[in-house]
Formats: structure tokens, C-alpha cells, sequence
């Protein structure tokens, strides 16, 4: 009987820790994977954006070195980085750059002895600042990019 009692609470508590996994509002990536993220987004960068054409989780890097981890977004008014509050729950923007102040589009390599390589997409304003972004889709954010300053 008391092995029973056990056994039956033991079940319980896995079952009860499996659902005590945290939302997105706990996680450092946010509401990147849902669907409020493009309003909640645009009403972050307040410059008239109305619509997320890229998205992605990342690390950005200033004179090649790393300064944060957080999410890359391309809108049809340009380029941001964010990281997410899991405290007040909002974006805090640390990049942004409008599609007009856009001067290059570029790629670099930070080559590491004790980790993987990190491939670049590099983003150069008119005022010589140039920041890059360690993406797995840097193909399409590339192209996004380039659409976007081209028309």
C-alpha cells in the first residue's frame, strides 16, 4: 500500500514537471516564435513600419567583437536588434538603422580557435559604423536587405 502511495506520487510529480516548462515571455528570445510578435514588435521601433519581413534569434557583433545576444529584424523601413526584458517583458532596441542610412551590405568570418566560426552579415551606415550579425538565414536576410535599400 505504501509503495503504492509512492509510486502514485512519483507519477504525479513528472506529470506536474512537465508542464513546468517556462512560456515565451520567460525565454530571452521572447515572442519571436508567435504570432504576437510583429505588432508588438513594430510598436517597439515606432518609424512606421507595418510589416516583418525577417526574424532571428542571434548575437551581434561591433569591431568584430560580441556585445549581445538577442533578436534581428528586418522591416519595410530597415534593420534592428532587440533583446527582450523577461522582467517587463518588452524589447529594449540596441540597433536601429533605417533603410536610408543603409550604405553597404557586406560579410565577415570571426575565426575562433576553441569554437565553432562565426559567419557574418555586416551592415555599414553612412557614418562608417558597421555592425554584423551571426545568422543562419544570412542568405535571406541579405536579400531582404538589399530589396530593401535597392527600391
Amino acid at each position: 500500500m505504501k509503495s503504492t502511495k509512492i509510486l502514485l506520487f512519483a507519477v504525479v510529480l513528472i506529470l506536474m514537471s512537465g508542464c513546468a516548462r517556462p512560456g515565451p515571455m520567460q525565454t530571452p528570445n521572447g515572442l519571436l516564435q508567435t504570432k504576437q510578435f510583429e505588432p508588438i514588435f513594430l510598436s517597439t521601433v515606432k518609424d512606421g513600419s507595418e510589416k516583418v519581413l525577417f526574424k532571428e534569434y542571434t548575437t551581434m557583433y561591433e569591431n568584430r567583437e560580441l556585445k549581445y545576444w538577442g533578436t534581428f529584424t528586418i522591416t519595410d523601413q530597415g534593420a534592428y536588434f532587440a533583446t527582450w526584458n523577461t522582467i517587463s517583458f518588452e524589447y529594449n532596441l540596441l540597433f536601429k538603422l533605417n533603410k536610408n542610412e543603409i550604405a553597404t551590405l557586406g560579410e565577415d568570418k570571426i575565426i575562433r580557435s576553441m569554437w565553432i566560426d562565426s559567419e557574418l552579415l555586416t551592415i555599414k551606415d553612412k557614418n562608417n559604423h558597421e555592425v554584423g550579425f551571426a545568422l543562419n538565414g544570412k542568405r535571406a536576410a541579405y536579400t531582404t536587405l538589399n530589396r530593401l535599400i535597392n527600391n
